[in-house]
């Protein structure tokens, strides 16, 4: 087998390797939203069976402008609003902050390797 032949199959293996991890994520992806369905569907069949008014399986109410009530489980939790806004903007920034310094990053270490090949040649 000779050097190209090589570098074709390593190539063939990468692509293969990519497609089986996108194609298990979509996957699990795809399980966990039946089995989410699954719940809820067997959730409201039993409670308009049974004539039930609990609480449910997963439902959302909102109480006034700053507050949610949300029932998961049976149970019931209350949701600020403007610190999962304040939360949620949080990561924003701190992920476009990364991905700039990631960014600045990969200019400034391509500039180097690019100075090093003119060099070279």
């Amino acid at each position: 087998m000779n050097r190209v032949e090589k570098m074709k199959t390593k190539k063939q293996n990468r692509v293969r390797r990519i497609k089986g991890f996108f194609i298990g994520m979509v996957s699990f992806i795809l399980l966990l939203t039946l089995l989410y369905i699954g719940l809820e569907i067997v959730d409201e069949t039993n409670r308009s069976m049974m004539s039930m008014e609990d609480p449910c399986f997963f439902s959302y109410n909102r109480l006034d402008k700053d507050n949610v009530e949300v029932v998961f489980c049976g149970d019931r939790y209350l949701v600020n609003v403007e610190k999962v806004d304040a939360y949620i903007l949080s990561a924003k920034e701190k992920t476009s902050y990364a991905i700039k310094k990631v960014k600045e990053f990969a200019e400034d270490k391509g500039k180097i390797v690019a100075k090093l090949v003119g060099d070279m040649f």
